[in-house]
């Protein structure tokens, strides 16, 4: 029995040995870290870089509609003859020639576009409508012009729901065709200017 016990007691004492070399070594230990603390840090940057993005072209969508703005309050689209938000999207907002009034990372295709008169600029209706329309105002009119451009979500946030189970966090977002997007609003608000060639309203207004 002791001829047998001995090989026994002797695997278990080496076993014992790499245990204690095992908890003691501390080579890897900086590696082990930084790949527990990596994922989480990972998406942290990529929900900054995506926040920061967002900012950016609402502030970018913001400018082009202030800058478009000023030419139907002064009368410019009107007498253009630009009474059709496709014709405004080409002309006014991202013409093929001179400038662009929005970046060109924005795909203009996809640029809504709602411009409708106020009786009073208390009444305005700042909600999203559920059909979009194209009036531009007369002399004196008070108009809203506004601008939606779906962002796509770049990078999903994934986190725990409420039942428990992972998930991707749509707070703030939207679905449009069939893809998850931040819907970005640029408003103007303003009463055309007492220009000259106004030929009337045109249908549906």
């Amino acid at each position: 029995m002791s001829e047998r016990a001995k090989p026994t007691v002797a695997a278990r004492a080496i076993v014992g040995k790499l245990l204690a070399r095992f908890r003691k070594e501390k080579d890897g230990a900086t590696a082990v870290e930084f790949a527990i603390i990596s994922v989480p840090f990972i998406g942290l940057l990529f929900a900054i870089f995506e926040t920061a993005f967002v900012f950016f072209v609402t502030e970018a969508i913001e400018s082009g509609v202030s800058e478009a703005a000023r030419q139907v309050m002064t009368g410019q689209t009107q007498t253009a003859n630009i009474t059709t938000a496709s014709a405004f999207r080409s002309q006014v907002l991202c013409p093929a020639t001179g400038k662009r009034l929005l970046p060109s990372f924005v795909d203009c295709s996809k640029v809504q576009i709602d411009a409708r008169g106020a009786a009073d600029f208390a009444s305005i209706d700042f909600s999203r409508p559920a059909s979009y329309k194209f009036c531009l105002g007369a002399p004196g009119d008070i108009t809203v012009v506004r601008i939606f451009y779906p962002l796509p979500v770049y990078f999903a946030i994934i986190a725990r729901m409420a039942d428990g189970s992972l998930g991707q966090v749509t707070a703030g977002t939207e679905l449009s065709g069939g893809q998850r997007v931040h819907m970005l609003t640029g408003t103007s608000v303003f009463r055309t200017e007492p220009y000259s060639g106004w030929t009337g309203y045109v249908t549906g207004c």
